[in-house]
């Protein structure tokens, strides 16, 4: 069971942390991800979970797609307002690069130029997009340039996944946001303890989201405000997915099937499979 906390320093700073350890190892499962793969992926849904709870609304919406020129392709990760979230990738199991200091070559892996989009459904008539340019590819780097330049929000954010093997043995992530009443001396503070968070991988060995922000925030004036558990879940269902064969046309679906036997359709974010025979495509088209 993952649990995201947020806290308020003062009045003035939100600290919010998440441990994700069991949706890195789901992910992993479902995509088959490289060492790499894994990092980035969780890195993201890390990202996209502490974002998706900053909703008012569970049922407000998020997407994430990262687009950059590295071998891992794109990734695109959901989150609602209610804890969910679900991630796709191009190449899961891109070859994991180590660089001299041990650790894996992330930012080499998503690549360094291409972009970071986030689409916000909110319930109004077009949804909220927002778009800037990698700078790293390390993600927890390129979601901080987003905030500042697309969002003009000030933040600090840390993610990290740490590997045995191709098993999460640890990850996590802390977004803290400076509102507009922060005073300079406390932001000063706050940015000094932010330079310090190094090895988000470690920090949430053993260790659980309120363990992790009171190691760091624990000597200002904190209030913890909340719990939540977040999980991997994807909402496909069949509905969905009959509108997806609908859209085939009834010509082009018999086709397949007298080509094929079938048409199977395999939804991208959890690998469930759906299948559809003759008499259960003549049913859809004839409703």
């Amino acid at each position: 069971m993952s649990i995201l906390t947020k806290g308020m320093i003062a009045n003035s700073v939100i600290v919010s942390a998440v441990e994700t350890k069991d949706i890195v190892n789901r992910a992993i499962k479902i995509h088959n991800l490289s060492p790499v793969g894994a990092c980035a992926m969780g890195r993201t849904l890390t990202m996209a979970l502490l974002m998706g709870k900053e909703f008012k609304d569970k049922k407000d919406y998020l997407t994430v797609i990262i687009d950059g020129d590295g071998p891992l392709g794109k990734i695109t990760v959901c989150a609602d307002g209610d804890g969910h979230v679900k991630g796709d990738i191009e190449n899961p199991v891109a070859e994991t690069v180590v660089k001299e200091n041990g650790h894996l070559d992330v930012g080499s892996a998503v690549g360094r130029n291409g972009t970071l989009t986030v689409i916000k459904d909110i319930g109004l008539k077009q949804p909220y997009v927002g778009t800037s340019p990698l700078v790293s590819g390390e993600i927890a780097n390129d979601f901080a340039y987003y905030f500042a330049n697309s969002e003009q929000q000030p933040c600090g954010v840390t993610l990290g996944v740490g590997l045995d093997k191709k098993r999460c043995r640890s990850a996590g992530g802390v977004f803290v946001q400076v509102l507009p009443n922060c005073p300079e001396d406390l932001l000063g503070r706050i940015e000094t303890v932010m330079y310090a968070m190094d090895e988000m991988s470690y920090q949430f060995d053993h260790s659980t989201a309120e363990d992790v922000i009171k190691r760091f925030f624990g000597e200002f004036d904190l209030v913890i405000t909340e719990h939540s558990e977040v999980s991997y879940k994807c909402n496909c269902n069949k509905r969905k997915i009959d509108r997806v064969v609908r859209s085939l046309g009834r010509e082009e679906a018999n086709a397949i099937i007298a080509e094929q036997g079938q048409i199977e359709v395999c939804c991208h974010f959890c690998g469930k499979k759906y299948t559809y025979d003759q008499q259960a495509t003549d049913k859809l088209f004839d409703k």
